[in-house]
């Protein structure tokens, strides 16, 4: 069985492909950066798609439990649906070690202070203002000490520094700042 993760709208095949590329390699070493790869976690993927994070999350830590949600019908993801990211599951050997959940972001996950670990890529910038919300919600889900790595598009970066800091304290931000307010960028936030 293939895995496929899907196309970014306004991108190509090739240019999502590459683009993953570059964040599993920026989300590895940022997640090795907190935590060794025998770590028990509890593990968020917010906006998981069809699991590519999921993915490389379960092969840096194999002993972590991992909850993945997503809305499962927006169209930032061509062939997104829960059918889907659960066959991808299977076809990785890691449906056990994985709940998947449709759930919108922009409401109150219930999951207070459980995970370890929040990762998400390219799924708040489709949220416009409403992304804040998003962003609560995941914070509320993380234990105190917990780690944000969020990988997206920030138009109104000052915005969202700004959110995070009531939150907790930037780690990390990876991207060039200079190349334009629609350039991705990484930012790692460890909750206080």
């Amino acid at each position: 069985m293939d895995i496929e993760f899907g196309t970014y709208h306004h991108s190509t095949r090739e240019a999502s492909d590459a683009l993953r590329k570059n964040a599993e390699k920026i989300f590895t070493s940022l997640m090795y950066h907190v935590y060794a790869s025998d770590s028990r976690l509890e593990i968020l993927d917010a906006g998981c798609g069809l699991g590519f994070l999921t993915s490389v999350a379960s092969r840096c830590f194999p002993s972590s439990i991992l909850t993945a949600i997503d809305i499962f019908e927006h169209n930032s993801l061509s062939e997104a649906t829960y059918e889907k990211a659960l066959e991808n599951m299977k076809a990785l050997g890691i449906e056990s070690r994985v709940t998947l959940l449709r759930h919108d972001l922009t409401e109150s996950l219930n999951l207070d202070s459980r995970f370890d670990l929040a990762i998400s890529n390219l799924v708040f910038h489709n949220l416009g203002k409403k992304r804040f919300l998003g962003y609560e919600s995941v914070f509320k889900s993380l234990k105190p000490g917990g780690i944000l790595i969020l990988g997206d598009l920030f138009p109104q970066i000052e915005k969202d520094t700004e959110f995070f800091n009531r939150f907790g304290t930037i780690q990390q931000k990876e991207g060039d700042p200079d190349a334009g307010k629609w350039s991705y960028r990484v930012i790692m936030v460890k909750k206080r």
